[in-house]
Parts: C-alpha cells; sequence; structure tokens
C-alpha cells in the first residue's frame, strides 16, 4: 500500500507543518529583474529612419549617366553616396571628384558638378597606352628600320613608346630587297611582333677580258680586277674596265636576282691620244671632228693616225679652226687666240673735242666710225665743265650701230633738275621724280602671285620724268596721221581722249624718239631702218618706263608700306576705283568684277578717275602699259639689289604693266603682276617717260 498524507483540520489546534522550499541558486550574468527598452521597438524605429533617409535620397538625388570608352572602365565618385544602375548613377547635386581608370589606358581625373536637372550625361574617353613594336629580321641582323620614314635603328630592335595607330614601317639590308609594311598597334602597353623576312637581291656575276688585270668598276666602286666572279644586286649597273694603255671598256648590264650573269671576249683597244686645249678669251665652245665637247680650258681625246679637225667659237669672236694629227698615247698641248668680231660704231659726240672713252679707255674715232667687237661695252663721254655721258652699248653681229651723244653743261643739267614738270612736245605733262629703294614684287603667300614675281630689292638713284596720264589718241595721231585704234564689239577705241591702243612696242619706242627729235633731245632709243635695234641708256630723250620705275610710282606711297592693288589692301575695289572689268564689260569678257560698275564698256577718256598719291592718273585700268624692259623670268637671282635696272639687253617679249578695262580677276588687278608680249592687243597702251639728267 502506498504511504497516505492527511491533511489537518482547518480547525484543529493541533500544530501545522510548513515544508522548506528547494533552494536553487541564480544562473551566471543574470541580472535582477527591473523596468528597459524593448529591443523590437528599437529596430523598428531604425527601420522607419533609414526609410525615410533612403526617401529623403531617392527624392533629391538625380539620374547621371556616365558612359567611358572603353566601356568597362571603373568609375569612382568621390564625396557623396551615389547609387549605381548599370551607367546611371543616382547623385545628389554639387560638386564631386572622378576618377576613371582601365587597363591599358591613362587614367583620367575629372570634376563632376551634378545639376538640378533630373537627368544629366556624361561621356569620357581613356587615351590608351603607348605600345611597343619588336622588329626581327631573322638571320639577316644589322638591317635597318624606318618607321614612316624615319631611321630607326637596326634589327633585332624593339621600338618602345609608339602612340595607337597605322605605321609604314620599312626594313632595309644592302643585298636584300626591301621589306615594306603597313602595320596598326593597339598600343594599351602591349609589345607587337613584326617579323620581316628580307629576301635576297643578289645574282653571280662574273667578267673577263684581254688583257686580263683590268680594274673593273661599278659606277664608282671597284669591285676587283679580271677575271672577276663576285655578285652584284638586281637593277642596272654601268660597268667599266680600266687598263693602263687601253681605253675604257663601258657597258650598262642589268642584274636579276637569282640569275648568274657571265660577260667574256672582251678586248681592250690601245689608249688614244690626249689634247690639252686653251683659249684666249676661256670659256670658248670646242667641237672636234663635229662633236661638242665643252668650253676651254679642256683635255680631249684624238683617235690615233687620225686627222683631227679642231673647232672653237666664241660670241663676239671669230671662229678658229685647226687640224690636228697623233699618235697613240701622245699628249699634245693647243694654244688658241680668238680675234675679235667687229662692228661698225658711227660716233656722233657734241661737243666735239669731247673725250670718248670705251670700256675705261680713251679711244679717237677717225672719220666718226669705230670698230667694236660684239657685245656689252661701257661707254663715257667726258669734258670739263659739262655732265659726264655714259651708257652701255650692246653690240649685235652685223648689225651697225649709232652712239649718238650731245653733253649738257653742269648748268643745264642743275636747270633741268629743278623743275618739278615738264611739258613733253605733243602736250603731255610729266611729274620729276627722286626715287629711292624699295620692294619690287610679291610674297609667295600673296593670293594671285604668279611664279615671275619674286621678290627682290631695287634702288633708283636716277631722277626721272613720268608723264601724268596715258598717251592719247589725239596725241599719237600727231606722229602718225593715219593711225586708228578700231573697235571691239562696236565699242569704240578711237576717241581722240581715249588711251592710244593696237600699238606694238616698237611703235610706242618710236613715238618716243620722235618725242625726243621735236625737243632736240638725245633720242634714246636706237634705230636703224626704222626698227629699233638698241638704247643709249645715257641719253635723256623720251622714252617708255622702266618697269622698276612704273613699278615704284604705281605702288609706294611715301611711307613703309606699298599698294598692293591700285585703291588700297583688299578686293573688290570700291565705287569710281578705276577703269576695269565691269557689268558693262560682261558681254565682251569672260570674266567681271562682280557688282562693279565704273561706267564704260571699253575704254575711258584718261584721267576720268582719280589719280593716285603720286598725282599720276589710271596706273591700274584703262589700259595697260608697255614699259621699257625687255621681259625675264628670273629676276635678281644672286639676291644682290638692283640699281637702276633696264632689263636685258634684248629678247622676243616686252613687259606690259598694270592692269586694264578688260582685265577682272585678283591676280591681274594686283600692282605687281607682269604681262608681257610682242604684238599689239585692243587693252594695251602705253605713257612716256624720261631721266632727268
Amino acid at each position: 500500500m502506498g504511504r497516505q498524507t492527511r491533511e489537518p483540520d482547518s480547525g484543529s489546534d493541533a500544530t501545522a507543518r510548513i515544508d522548506a522550499a528547494k533552494f536553487e541558486p541564480l544562473r551566471p550574468g543574470h541580472k535582477a529583474g527591473r523596468v528597459g527598452i524593448n529591443p523590437r521597438h528599437c529596430l523598428v524605429a531604425a527601420l522607419l529612419a533609414g526609410g525615410a533617409l533612403c526617401v529623403w535620397f531617392m527624392l533629391t538625388a538625380k539620374a547621371v549617366y556616365i558612359e567611358t570608352e572603353p566601356p568597362d572602365a571603373a568609375v569612382a565618385i568621390a564625396g557623396s553616396p551615389e547609387l549605381q544602375l548599370a551607367s546611371r548613377y543616382l547623385i545628389r547635386p554639387g560638386a564631386y571628384e572622378l576618377e576613371l581608370s582601365a587597363p591599358g589606358h591613362q587614367p583620367r581625373r575629372e570634376n563632376l558638378v551634378v545639376t538640378e536637372d533630373a537627368a544629366q550625361r556624361y561621356n569620357y574617353r581613356l587615351e590608351k597606352l603607348p605600345g611597343h613594336l619588336r622588329i626581327d629580321s631573322g638571320e639577316v641582323t644589322g638591317a635597318q628600320v624606318f618607321v614612316d620614314d624615319v631611321a630607326k635603328g637596326a634589327t633585332p630592335l624593339t621600338i618602345r613608346g609608339l602612340a595607337p595607330g597605322e605605321y609604314a614601317v620599312e626594313v632595309r639590308a644592302k643585298g636584300y630587297f626591301p621589306f615594306r609594311t603597313n602595320i596598326i598597334l593597339e598600343g594599351l602597353d602591349r609589345e607587337q611582333l613584326l617579323s620581316a623576312e628580307l629576301r635576297s637581291a643578289r645574282a653571280a656575276f662574273s667578267i673577263a677580258s684581254e688583257p686580263p688585270d683590268a680594274a673593273v668598276f661599278s659606277g664608282d666602286e671597284l669591285l676587283g680586277r679580271t677575271p672577276l666572279t663576285t655578285e652584284l644586286t638586281e637593277g642596272s649597273h654601268n660597268i667599266g674596265l680600266r687598263a693602263d694603255g687601253y681605253k675604257v671598256w663601258q657597258d650598262t648590264i642589268t642584274v636579276v636576282a637569282g640569275e648568274p650573269l657571265s660577260i667574256t671576249g672582251i678586248r681592250l683597244q690601245p689608249a688614244d691620244a690626249t689634247l690639252f686645249l686653251v683659249s684666249e678669251p676661256a670659256q670658248a665652245s670646242v667641237t672636234i671632228d663635229g662633236n661638242y665637247l665643252g668650253l676651254t680650258p679642256l683635255e680631249a681625246p684624238l683617235t690615233p693616225g687620225k686627222t683631227a679637225q679642231v673647232r672653237l667659237f666664241k660670241q663676239g669672236y671669230q671662229v678658229a679652226t685647226r687640224s690636228l694629227r697623233a699618235v697613240s698615247g701622245a699628249q699634245k698641248r693647243l694654244s688658241v687666240t680668238l680675234q675679235p668680231e667687229l662692228v661698225a660704231v658711227t660716233v656722233k659726240i657734241e661737243p666735239e673735242d669731247a673725250q670718248l672713252y670705251i670700256d675705261g679707255a680713251q679711244t679717237e674715232a677717225p672719220d666718226g666710225v669705230i670698230m667694236l667687237s660684239t657685245g656689252k661695252h661701257e661707254v663715257a663721254i667726258r669734258k670739263p665743265g659739262y655732265v659726264d655721258y655714259e651708257t652701255t652699248l650692246t653690240l649685235l653681229t652685223g648689225v651697225e650701230q649709232m652712239l649718238n651723244a650731245r653733253l649738257k653743261t653742269v648748268r643745264q643739267a642743275r636747270m633741268e633738275a629743278v623743275k618739278p614738270l615738264i611739258t613733253a612736245p605733243a602736250g603731255q605733262s610729266l611729274k620729276l621724280f627722286y626715287p629711292d629703294a624699295f620692294n619690287m614684287g610679291a610674297s609667295r603667300r600673296e593670293p594671285g602671285r604668279q611664279a615671275n614675281e619674286s621678290l627682290h630689292e631695287v634702288r633708283l638713284t636716277r631722277a626721272f620724268y613720268l608723264a601724268v596720264k596715258e598717251v592719247t589718241n589725239a596725241e599719237y595721231r600727231l606722229f602718225d596721221k593715219t593711225f586708228s585704234a578700231g573697235a571691239v564689239s562696236g565699242s569704240d577705241l578711237n576717241g581722240a581722249a581715249q588711251p592710244v591702243a593696237r600699238v606694238t612696242w616698237q611703235q610706242a619706242a618710236s613715238y618716243c624718239n620722235w618725242l625726243s627729235e621735236q625737243a632736240n633731245l638725245t633720242p634714246f632709243y636706237i634705230e636703224k631702218e626704222g626698227r629699233v635695234m638698241g638704247f643709249d641708256n645715257a641719253a635723256v630723250g623720251y622714252r617708255l618706263p622702266t618697269e622698276a620705275e612704273w613699278a615704284w610710282a604705281a605702288r609706294t606711297t611715301g611711307g613703309k608700306t606699298q599698294l598692293k592693288f591700285p585703291w588700297g589692301e583688299g578686293m573688290p575695289p570700291g565705287k569710281q576705283s578705276g577703269n576695269f572689268a565691269d557689268l558693262k564689260a560682261a558681254a565682251l569678257l569672260t570674266r567681271v568684277i562682280d557688282g562693279y560698275d565704273d561706267g564704260f564698256i571699253v575704254s575711258a577718256p584718261v584721267g576720268s578717275f582719280a589719280p593716285n598719291s603720286r598725282g599720276l592718273f589710271d596706273m591700274g585700268g584703262n589700259v595697260a602699259e608697255w614699259v621699257h624692259d625687255y621681259y625675264e623670268i628670273a629676276l635678281n637671282a644672286d639676291k644682290k639689289p638692283r640699281i637702276d635696272p633696264v632689263g636685258p639687253a634684248s629678247g622676243e617679249f616686252n613687259v606690259i604693266r598694270g592692269a586694264s578695262w578688260a582685265h577682272g580677276g585678283i591676280t591681274e588687278l594686283r600692282l605687281s603682276f607682269r604681262d608681257y608680249g610682242n604684238k599689239a592687243r585692243v587693252d594695251v597702251g602705253f605713257r612716256i617717260a624720261r631721266y632727268a639728267y
């Protein structure tokens, strides 16, 4: 049976038994119970705060698209939190530092400014790092490498630090064909290999001669002595054999790489005799048996046992002929004195007792005639109390010439020099000018410039008179009463006040001599049977202006600058700047100046437009003008200043300066434009000039 326990009655007076509770000690770390914060509440609060912050960020941030090249470049934005979605970033407005990087590229740092715009886009490109090129030519070492035609060194070679891009590479080695290719370097700090396979360009070559032991040359290079076996590169070679006592043997051969070439059976011929030829004067042309050999002094071969005909000739001297015969290997010396070729010059000097000097030597002219050699001679005529007369005579074979000089007293010269304005016998007014140094021609950079306008310094030292206006039809008809300029497509050129046109240079020069005769002045031009054959540069008679005088009068203004166009520095011309190819002449001409109307179809009466700064009319426009000089292209090739130039002594063409009513292009309208011709033209006339003393 089990044990039973009986509860006492509540009303019993017996003492109640109280059992002790079992003792259990507290667990380690246990704290006594107290009032505290609920962790779940804290978590909720934090989440709410974070959510609010995110909402605030999302509402204030802007969408920024950052695209890079290369696309996989790393992007770092310093200075603000951001949210990245592919290439889009959410960033609050403000200034940030942007760092971009990618393998093989230069890192880049930029300032990024995010504005209030909802969406913003930025593109950045990273520069590739340089690359490296390794060039290997295999067994052929030491080959020269050229990159874009610049020598870089010899193989094997590594060229470092080349910018990405395409390069032309050439590898050269003696005896091999050049290797050429184009290569594209990707850069990115990577090394690329180029294998250059060089192909041999040589072939075996052998040569023998009789007698042997002759020196063998390819051009100037000594290859060896016969019999010879060697190698030559592909191509054409001038092969020569030389041996003492024998003539040089020469031939041109063509070598093909890999194909042997042999030359045999060469028999050298005994050497010629040698002629050493000199002449007085030197630089005479020489022919032997009709073959031109050059200028003296020279050395020439003679065929042994044969009579050779030697001929010497030089401008201004008679031809000299000699016959020579020589034995093999002999050396002969021949000296020849050339006899001058003479031309008769008729001399007329006033006063008659003045002293005549030719090329610095005092000369007498019995019966008024002297004999001079052809070519140029410096002439001077002097007498105390008179102004010296100096000129250059250019004498031609078979043409008799005249030296006509009238000396002026010093007083006469001084009186003429002070006259600022003179009138020609035909009524033209001429102004006196004291010119100075200036630059003639045009810069290579000037639009419209031609090759014959080379820039060079000119120094004008002689005072001269220049007509204020061009010669008119009425003034020219005083000289030639039957003259008619005609018309162009019904537009008359014959008006009395219009400038004379359709005259040749010869006619213009003859008109000047006619004026000199009317004024009792020494004619400037030397005429024979009505044709100009030369000129007397010391004469003060009427003439055409030299090209240098015309350019000085047209372009200089007294300051440091020179006029480019008659009206100034730029196109188009202003109103009434001159008579050029305008709208009224459009039916006659292929080119006119757009929008320009000077009121005339062809030439206008002289002086219809304002003069230039020197008081001269129509220096640009109306008619172009013949000037004195014969035409030449190469002006002042030695770069020295030209003093009072008058042009070549002779020529096929004469220079024409200035634009005309038929010109409308920038080339012709410039004052530096140089034209030339030898025939009359409807738009070419002239004006007159003369030296002051």
